[in-house]
């Protein structure tokens, strides 16, 4: 990138180019710093050379509210949003402008269909355009309830769910609604075995909905945003306690920086009644 542009920034301001890019199916997504956006065109075609993609997005605020999007705007390329991602041999269909999907949660969405078995009920409770539950149900033979309050990505999830190839006998229920209404209504009776709480910067407010529908050995995927664990194991054997139940914490993991004191971190805890 700064190879490209060294005949149309000075030796500061490459300096200050953020290199690092997120490439959804044909989107690339960069930010680009406010003292750099004169340049954004000459950095947007840099990135659509680099990477051999269509579309080159700038980030124009940080995610907001609950349906988690960001504004973004065109630099380079076509105009279009929308796009495939692949990923695990899973096809993943979305637009980018209406829905939240990070690529860099790959490794960790591998890592939890892994540990999943055939037979498993799982809840997951954040599910977006289902990007956990298509790899999860693609490699197992389970039933996963998903849950996402943004409209838009459950028609994604759904769509995803009819056009991959899930194992013989996974299902995946795609439900449009704030998770703890769904839970409380419609979920009342139910628990599960496995339970992914991928929504990092609200998950703790929802501990007390995943830990009253999790079974008797089950395990809760818990996502924060922290300087390290020990903050939210808290949170997570305070919880239990409430209601008369222990934890055994089976691991522990940062998935990926934030900033440079804050990470996007993963705790797995099994959940028994006393």
């Amino acid at each position: 990138m700064a190879e490209l542009l060294k005949r149309k920034l000075t030796e500061e301001e490459a300096e200050n180019l953020k290199t690092s890019f997120d490439i959804i199916g044909d989107i690339v997504i960069l930010e680009i710093p406010e003292e750099l956006q004169k340049h954004k065109a000459e950095i947007g075609q840099a990135a659509l050379t680099i990477t051999k993609r269509k579309t080159v997005f700038m980030k124009k605020s940080a995610i907001q509210g609950v349906t988690r999007t960001r504004e973004l705007e065109l630099i380079a390329g076509e105009d279009n949003s929308i796009t495939i991602h692949k990923e695990h041999s899973a096809r993943l269909k979305l637009d980018v402008k209406n829905v939240y999907f990070s690529p860099r949660l790959a490794t960790e969405r591998k890592r939890v269909s892994d540990l999943t078995k055939d037979g498993e009920e799982i809840f997951d409770m954040f599910a977006g355009i289902g990007p956990f539950p298509i790899v999860i149900a693609r490699n197992n033979s389970v039933k996963i309830t998903a849950v996402d309050i943004n409209d838009t990505a459950i028609e994604y999830l759904k769509e995803n769910a009819a056009k991959n190839k899930l194992k013989e006998g996974a299902e995946i229920i795609a439900i449009c609604g704030d998770t703890r209404i769904v839970a409380e209504e419609e979920l009342k009776n139910q628990k599960f075995d496995r339970l992914i709480m991928n929504l990092p910067g609200l998950a703790p407010e929802f501990l007390d909905v995943a830990i009253s529908h999790t079974k008797d050995g089950g395990v809760i995927h818990y996502y924060e945003f922290s300087d390290g664990f020990s903050k939210g194991i808290a949170k997570i054997q305070a919880e239990a306690k409430k209601q008369n139940k222990t934890v055994e914490i089976l691991n522990t993991r940062k998935v990926k920086n934030v900033s440079p004191r804050e990470w996007h971190v993963a705790i797995d805890a099994k959940i028994k009644d006393i």
